[in-house]
């Protein structure tokens, strides 16, 4: 090997050295730099973190007022939702309620009772009960109309609607004696929730209740929200026929109905 060669070899070795050194260096600052910035951060975090957090002992429990569940209301008196109005500026709950057949669809009739006539009427009384409660109501109808099934699964998913109730009433033309508040629902466990919350509210007003069960109606299947038709009565058993023609037993059936929707927006 020539001296020129040990010379040029020698030049790369010290070049490369350098290289070592300067990167580990960099690298080094680069890491100092970081940790510099990170002290700096948590210690701007802990101030922000502790100026949030007020006075000692300051947690503030003005939403507990809004829990007056709606257990008190069985007892009568109207139900007031918690949240569904504006006042911390957030937009009321919107529920659809279903008023059952309609127009030339009388539903079942006995005696001259006419289903569509008892549904339409525990449904307004429901809507207006929810309404004074803050809550905005749509009805599917408000009057003695044809809405078909599309139609109302329609107004309830443009609506963007949080929940949907539809009213019914029952038969069983086999025993007459066959009575009771039925709920029904489809699939989810939000629109069991639901149809269960409103029998709980119906029994604890004194109404005879049934079951809830899974059923595979329009009305359920094709809405977008939480669903659940109550058949709140058998019109082919006399006695229940009988109640469901006085305003104060509608009202009853309302107030269970709204009742069981307030605890269902309370409780998300």
């Amino acid at each position: 090997m020539t001296e020129r060669e040990r010379m040029r070899r020698r030049r790369r070795r010290s070049a490369f050295a350098f290289l070592v050194r300067a990167g580990v260096a960099v690298f080094a600052a680069a890491i100092l730099a970081l940790m510099v910035c990170g002290a700096l951060y948590i210690g701007e975090r802990l101030e922000k973190d502790a100026a949030d957090a007020g006075p000692a002992g300051g947690v503030d429990t003005a939403e507990d007022g809004d829990a007056e569940d709606l257990e008190g209301d069985a007892e009568g008196g109207g139900a007031e939702a918690p949240g569904a109005d504006a006042q911390d500026g957030e937009a009321p709950a919107v529920v659809v309620i279903d008023a059952g057949h309609g127009g030339v669809q009388s539903g079942c009739v006995f005696d001259g009772v006419m289903e569509k006539d008892i549904t339409l009427s525990v449904a307004k009384l429901a809507g207006e009960k929810l309404s004074e409660a803050g809550v905005t109501v749509i009805m599917t109808r408000d009057g003695d109309e044809d809405v078909s099934l599309d139609e109302r699964c329609e107004i309830a998913n443009s609506a963007g609607a949080e929940l949907f109730v539809s009213i019914h009433c029952n038969s069983f033309t086999e025993d007459d004696g066959v009575s009771g508040f039925e709920g029904y629902y489809h699939l989810g466990a939000e629109g069991k929730r639901l149809a269960e919350y409103i029998m709980e509210k119906a029994a604890g007003l004194g109404v005879k209740t049934r079951h809830v069960k899974d059923a595979d109606y329009q009305v359920l299947r094709e809405t977008d929200m939480p669903a659940a038709l109550m058949e709140i009565g058998f019109l082919s058993n006399p006695g229940e026929r009988e109640k469901l023609q006085t305003e104060e037993y509608r009202d009853t059936i309302a107030e269970a109905v709204a009742q069981g929707v307030m605890k269902m927006l309370e409780n998300g």
